[in-house]
């Protein structure tokens, strides 16, 4: 009898499961729509902008092709023989790192003040304070003390995401319906479990939705810190190119910059559409 009740429950969980599969697939039509138009007021800007203030989307185009794989005039402004593809693949491990680090700390600091009263009155003014402190004000500081190294901008990236997942897990905790963690108790269920089977399950969603707007800001964030002081990166190409007035080739490592961010956006889309099901707080009724 048992076996006949759980066909029907599995089927109905991998036709869940596929459901938001095709709706974190699903391409949003007045998004491309939006794109569309953005495309059509810079290429109108075009026409009464000269080239060198504004190159039109095709020569930007044309220019990451160029430059995809190999850039030759970079090695002219002192940059090693490389093109986007390398500076992005450098500047987006370095997100990845920055992201993984800072969302781990900031999140399990954010759980834990939430259920220790004495660690949140120590940790939330710190959190708070660092929140309300421009991340670009302490790069002159991380420069100084860390040099112009990879781990600067990494530690820059990290204490933006771990902020911002401090919070998100936090309140993802508080806002937990306090009466699954009683009825876990009154059952005699440990700590342990609790947080095993309620705490986590129940703000992971949560969790992953504060992941996916630290990974929005980023990629900015790095490309601005890569900007300050690196020696490689998308942010390091733009510097150079700047001071070369290179505007054809700055659009050019903006736009390649942005369309790995919107791919890295669409992965974290799915991911917390494959994991959504786990919220307790989503399925009141749900065991």
């Amino acid at each position: 009898m048992s076996d006949i009740k759980a066909a029907p429950q599995a089927e109905t969980t991998v036709t869940d499961h596929r459901a938001r599969d095709r709706e974190a697939a699903r391409i949003d039509p007045l998004g491309v729509f939006g794109l569309l138009i953005l495309l059509a007021i810079w290429q109108a800007l075009t026409a009464v902008l000269p080239p060198s203030s504004l190159p039109t989307p095709w020569a930007a185009l044309i220019r990451i092709k160029q430059d995809f794989i190999t850039a030759e005039e970079l090695s002219f402004y002192g940059l090693p023989n490389t093109g986007l593809l390398g500076s992005m693949i450098y500047t987006a491990t370095n997100v990845v790192i920055a992201v993984a680090l800072g969302s781990v700390a900031g999140a399990l600091a954010g759980l834990v003040t939430a259920r220790f009263a004495m660690i949140r009155a120590l940790l939330d003014p710190i959190m708070m304070t660092m929140g309300t402190i421009p991340i670009l004000v302490l790069a002159p500081f991380f420069l100084i003390w860390f040099g112009v190294k990879r781990i600067t901008a990494v530690l820059l990236v990290a204490i933006y995401v771990a902020v911002i997942l401090y919070i998100f897990a936090q309140r993802a905790a508080d806002n937990l319906d306090p009466i699954y963690e009683e009825s876990a108790l009154t059952l005699g269920a440990s700590p342990r479990r609790i947080v095993r089977d309620i705490l986590i399950p129940g703000t992971v969603p949560q969790i992953l939705g504060g992941v996916r707007i630290a990974l929005g800001g980023a990629w900015g964030l790095e490309a601005i810190a890569e900007l300050l002081g690196a020696q490689y990166g998308i942010g390091k190409i733009v510097q150079v190119l700047a001071g070369a007035t290179d505007v054809e080739g700055i659009f050019a490592a903006l736009i390649v910059l942005g369309l790995v961010a919107v791919i890295f956006d669409g992965l974290a889309a799915f991911a917390i559409a494959r994991v959504a099901g786990w919220s307790l707080a989503a399925r009141p009724g749900g065991g």
